[in-house]
């Protein structure tokens, strides 16, 4: 197992701090899209990669979107067999409700929802609860682990620069330290996520349609004040999430801890307002959008090229998404909301939404932490890069295991479904190996 991060434990760090950003995040968590409306999008530089770094919210693709993916990719998923997987990673993950008081933040999200007839739902995450606290159940928790004792080799702080072949075989260059390596393999499987896996096939002569299709969740923040104190010293991370209005725009409250706080604050030119930051927290709307990018490896840049476009549609769903959730938060008692972007004034009532939705939408700051679709699952090399069995059309020794294999915007955290893939891919593996021995 070759990754370019460092390893850290669990306990290394306070999760979400501004340490942890710049330990595990891949450019301390600033790294910006092109396009008309940039998005900024987090990803995860360590071993174990997002599963450290994120909430730990647990999600099964909702079954319409599955037959959306079957039928725009002409493909046909085993129910059975991903069930199966589900199954078996909600077990070895210790998929569980949350264990404890409610944190303060997704109460608000209860009582706004329930105070408009909205859909508001408690979503799992893979922790294991010894106390009320419990704790997550990373890769670095769990499969990396079991995967040092059983012989395997974990190489940490280690760029893999490109693949070539000798023969059937896999050549895998390497640089740590400064010095170049090889590597060689029969078989080779990629997860460095839905911005390098494309980066590295690119660099590695794969072309076509890699890189093509990445899709992600643009979401808008919205700093909420309260007239009392809605802070945990615990660094909850809301478990709740508003799906009325689902799969185009989901509602939930993002990290809100003073730091991350601060940060909302000061893209609203409000910083001023940190000393009430116990009274605040960080409120988001996602969207599931018709528009696409793609990653490119630019001549004599060693860094990948992303460029991404919204439709028409992923601008009203955005602006629509503003309103509902202000809307929201206005009904759970905030006094005072702080959009995240530029020259963007504070709203203390409803009706000055239009001050957020009147604006040009370049001036929006939109990020993500979902990204996906970059190496598409597919019935034929001419619709993606890669078959139902994981590996590419184009090298059947190349095996893709990261978001980037996602048909299309499951609509919902990505994690879960990740993964139950992942398991998928690896069993048709070991079970070709079995035959072909």
């Amino acid at each position: 197992m070759i990754e370019k991060g460092s390893f850290f434990k669990l306990e290394d760090h306070i999760p979400f701090s501004s340490k942890e950003m710049s330990d595990k995040y891949k450019n301390g968590g600033l790294t910006l899209t092109f396009g008309k409306t940039k998005i900024n999008y987090v990803e995860g530089m360590c071993v174990g990669g997002g599963s450290e770094i994120n909430s730990g919210l647990y999600h099964r693709l909702p079954n319409e979107i599955l037959k959306k993916w079957e039928k725009k990719n002409n493909i046909q998923f085993d129910r059975k067999f991903l069930h199966d997987s589900y199954d078996q990673n909600e077990i070895d993950l210790s998929i569980s409700y949350y264990n404890g008081k409610i944190p303060k933040a997704s109460q608000k999200l209860i009582e706004g929802s329930e105070s408009l007839g909205w859909k508001c739902v408690e979503i799992p995450r893979w922790y294991k609860y010894n106390d009320e606290l419990g704790v997550k159940q990373s890769m670095t928790q769990t499969f990396i682990p079991k995967f040092i004792e059983n012989g395997g080799t974990l190489l940490t702080n280690t760029e893999v620069k490109k693949i070539s072949k000798n023969g059937k075989s896999n050549i895998v260059h390497v640089i740590s330290d400064g010095v170049l390596s090889n590597y060689e393999c029969d078989f080779l499987f990629i997860s460095a996520g839905s911005i390098d896996t494309p980066f590295l096939l690119r660099k590695s002569g794969f072309k076509g349609l890699v890189g093509k299709g990445l899709k992600t969740h643009p979401s808008f923040k919205l700093t909420a004040m309260f007239d009392e104190e809605i802070y945990s010293s615990r660094d909850e991370v809301s478990v709740h999430q508003i799906k009325e209005f689902s799969p185009e725009i989901s509602m939930g409250c993002s990290v809100s801890n003073e730091h991350y706080l601060g940060m909302s604050l000061n893209d609203s030119n409000k910083l001023s307002e940190i000393s009430n930051w116990k009274r605040m927290s960080s409120f988001y709307a996602m969207i599931s959008p018709e528009g696409s990018g793609n990653v490119w490896k630019m001549p004599f840049f060693n860094s990948p090229f992303i460029n991404y476009s919204l439709t028409s549609k992923d601008y009203y769903n955005i602006h629509k998404g503003i309103y509902l959730l202000s809307k929201l938060l206005f009904e759970a008692g905030a006094i005072r909301l702080f959009p995240s972007g530029n020259k963007i004034e504070s709203i203390c009532k409803l009706e000055d939404v239009y001050k957020i939705n009147n604006i040009s939408p370049n001036l929006l700051k939109l990020m993500t932490i979902h990204l996906f679709s970059s190496v598409q699952l597919s019935g034929s090399r001419e619709i993606g890069p890669i078959n139902i069995d994981g590996y590419l059309w184009d090298d059947d020794s190349i095996y893709i295991n990261d978001g980037s294999i996602l048909v299309d915007s499951p609509s919902v955290n990505p994690q879960g479904i990740i993964m139950a893939l992942s398991r998928m891919n690896v069993l048709k593996f070991l079970n070709r190996i079995k035959n072909e021995v």
